[in-house]
């Protein structure tokens, strides 16, 4: 993990929603897809904690983080710096996700705002000649991934919980369609789908076996590096520190 800088090149609105794309080429070549960066979102030290972040794109010379409306008063203050703002950073923190050698069909499977964490990896398997089939659930058609964000050969699913796009439900319901076509899984999503996952590929397959399903713990970090401990989990058969060990575990690992 290195401190940095990373500097506001441009700014994306989409309604209360925000993109900023950060230039920072030396953590940008380290960055990999579900790693987390931590950003300091003030000049001074109010607020004190650093703001995690998991990117939403990584270029060569740069990253893109998501800032969806919420109260958060050094978020806040991220969606009114100015352009041309220098940012401290740290990272990147973790394990990320990683393309198994093995697997030519991936399916990524994302829920709410920890979908967008996935398009990284997405984008890496296209380039990368993986089949790649993206399915994610949202509460409304405005909060899902736009389709042009995504590289034509990816074929995505949508869930809404109020059917304005896609499936009206949950990913529970394609699981059935999806699963027996992916030779890996990479998630994004709250523990009960994972434990709903984990039962769904069991009763394809009649075990989870290690290393077909990968998952991020999605959560906030205060150090990212494991000294304050705030990160520690009972997950991988103990207590861990998820920023050593994680974020992304496999699908075993957090399951038992």
């Amino acid at each position: 993990m290195i401190q940095t800088g990373a500097e506001i090149e441009a700014r994306e609105t989409s309604g209360a929603v925000q993109i900023l794309h950060l230039r920072a080429p030396e953590l940008a070549t380290r960055l990999s897809p579900g790693q987390a960066v931590l950003i300091q979102t003030g000049w001074g030290y109010d607020p004190y904690l650093r703001r995690t972040f998991y990117p939403i794109a990584i270029q060569e010379a740069g990253f893109s983080i998501r800032l969806p409306l919420d109260g958060d008063r050094g978020r806040a203050w991220l969606r009114l710096a100015r352009l041309g703002a220098r940012l401290d950073c740290l990272g990147p923190v973790g394990r990320g996700f990683a393309l198994p050698p093995h697997a030519r069909r991936i399916l990524c499977l994302g829920q709410g705002d920890a979908a967008w964490t996935l398009l990284p990896l997405v984008r890496q398997a296209a380039s990368q000649g993986y089949a790649v089939t993206l399915a994610t659930e949202t509460a409304t058609r405005r909060q899902s991934i736009p389709a042009a964000m995504l590289p034509i050969s990816v074929e995505y699913h949508i869930a809404t919980t109020d059917g304005s796009a896609g499936r009206k439900g949950d990913l529970r319901a394609l699981l059935p369609e999806l699963l027996p076509w992916a030779d890996a899984v990479i998630a994004a999503a709250d523990m009960a789908f994972y434990r709903q996952l984990g039962r769904a590929i069991e009763e394809m397959r009649v075990l989870l076996p290690k290393g077909y399903a990968q998952a991020l713990y999605q959560m906030d970090f205060l150090c990212g590096a494991g000294a304050c401990q705030a990160c520690a989990v009972d997950i991988a058969g103990g207590r861990r520190r998820v920023c050593l060990r994680g974020p992304v575990f496999d699908l075993v690992d957090i399951l038992r």
